[in-house]
């Protein structure tokens, strides 16, 4: 309907670093979290010092953002329950590395595949990519699942999984203008670096931003894409969503193929209205609000902490604790706690909001790759808590040649954390559909 425009031009080796370019140190070294002592005590006395918490308004529960009495309760946990030197022993579980990519220490682990006594296996490799306010600690629930044999499944992932520039252990930019664009390119020449000339990649959040940006960049290294949230839209998506929203059933979808999720689109506007407001501020002013959150580990907490709980039920608005401390919250603390101290040890939270000015703030909706499709094979996996829902008649315009299109009526936005063996599952079966392909 509406003519694709030609593929971005990207400037092929920029210096994201500070200063004056220079030759990159191309050494891949092995990296161990350590963090220092001095460091954890510093913690800890600002985690111990009284808190200054606004009573909440009676009977508002989450309605309001975080709820004080909750935040208590969790900052006491956090004190005395959590143990930060046994969280850092589980997470190097996996080896971690740096190398030096267009100025910046790039940070990754590498989960390496167990075939075990499988000969029937084939071991391809994948590109893990999390978003915000995520880390790669999202993954290590699924990672044992992608890197070992699955019944019905021929392939076995070798998994890299990557800090996005400016997240956790991976160095921010110094300069404006690195976004998923720029960002794809980093991942792309990391992948080559480690010899992976072709990979599959798959992403939620910013992570399907930056993966399907390198589908459309870079198709002739991706052997697939696989994503969990589809927000990148073309025209003809969006005018179909519009006139599914005025015409009858059965003209523009069927009954059981119509995004009842952005039905009616007043009410999903307003709910966009209501939960984007974070992105509004770090889209326009990242700076400062970063600046509030380095201040005190309670503050980002709270910051944190209030989007795990809308972000895996919105109907986690309505309840006392947001839902983070049901029994049936499928997350636990201490795995997000491991979330908002690597935040919290690197200092990378005004980083990883300037993202969102380099994107959202730098014409996001009309950026070019937006109206180009993405001719890799694709695999999309939909969750039904998760805001950004989208039928197979509505992504199959962005996606060209899907081979699998799961929807679950169970997660949200954390699939990873949350349903870690759907979403595997659904990997595995992405991959093994392609590698089987004539």
């Amino acid at each position: 309907m509406f003519e694709e425009p030609p593929l971005p031009t990207l400037d092929p080796n920029p210096w994201w670093g500070p200063g004056e370019r220079q030759e990159d140190n191309v050494a891949v070294t092995q990296f161990k979290i350590n963090v220092p002592e001095k460091d954890l005590k510093d913690l800890k006395d600002r985690l111990s010092l009284p808190l200054r918490l606004t009573p909440a308004l009676e009977g508002t529960n989450f309605t309001y953002g975080f709820n004080s009495d909750t935040l208590s309760r969790i900052i006491t946990y956090w004190i005395k329950n959590y143990d930060w030197r046994k969280r850092e022993t589980k997470l190097n579980k996996y080896p971690h590395y740096k190398t030096q990519i267009e100025g910046l220490d790039m940070y990754f682990l590498r989960a390496a595949a167990n075939v075990g006594v499988r000969k029937d296996v084939k071991v391809v490799p994948l590109l893990l990519v999390h978003g915000w306010p995520g880390s790669v600690v999202e993954f290590y629930g699924i990672l044992p699942l992608l890197t070992t044999p699955r019944e019905g499944s021929n392939v076995v992932f070798e998994v890299i999984c990557p800090s996005i520039p400016g997240y956790g252990f991976s160095q921010g930019s110094s300069k404006p203008g690195l976004g998923t664009l720029q960002t794809a390119q980093i991942f792309l020449k990391l992948m080559k670096r480690l010899g992976y000339d072709q990979f599959y990649i798959q992403g939620g959040d910013w992570g399907s931003f930056i993966v399907t940006e390198m589908a459309i960049l870079y198709p002739q290294n991706i052997l697939g894409v696989h994503v969990n949230m589809v927000s990148m839209m073309t025209t003809t998506q969006r005018l179909k969503i519009w006139l599914g929203s005025l015409l009858p059933t059965g003209l523009v979808f069927s009954e059981g193929d119509k995004p009842h999720h952005h039905y009616p689109l007043s009410d999903f506007f307003a709910l966009l209205m209501q939960e984007t407001g974070y992105l509004h501020i770090q889209a326009t002013k990242p700076d400062t609000i970063g600046t509030a959150l380095d201040q005190s580990p309670v503050a980002l907490a709270a910051y944190i902490l209030e989007k795990f709980s809308t972000g895996t039920n919105l109907d986690n608005l309505h309840k006392p604790d947001g839902g983070l401390l049901s029994k049936d919250y499928p997350i636990s603390i201490d795995s997000i706690l491991d979330n908002i101290c690597v935040y919290w040890f690197t200092g990378t939270i005004t980083t990883s909001v300037r993202f969102y000015s380099e994107n959202v703030n730098k014409n996001l909706e009309n950026r070019p790759t937006n109206q180009i499709g993405v001719r890799v094979p694709s695999g999309l996996s939909m969750f039904i808590k998760d805001i950004a829902l989208l039928p197979e008649s509505i992504v199959k315009h962005k996606y060209l040649d899907i081979v699998t299109y799961r929807f679950h009526d169970i997660g949200g936005h954390f699939a990873a954390m949350e349903c870690p063996d759907l979403l595997a599952a659904d990997l595995h079966e992405f991959s093994t559909a392609v590698e089987n392909r004539d």
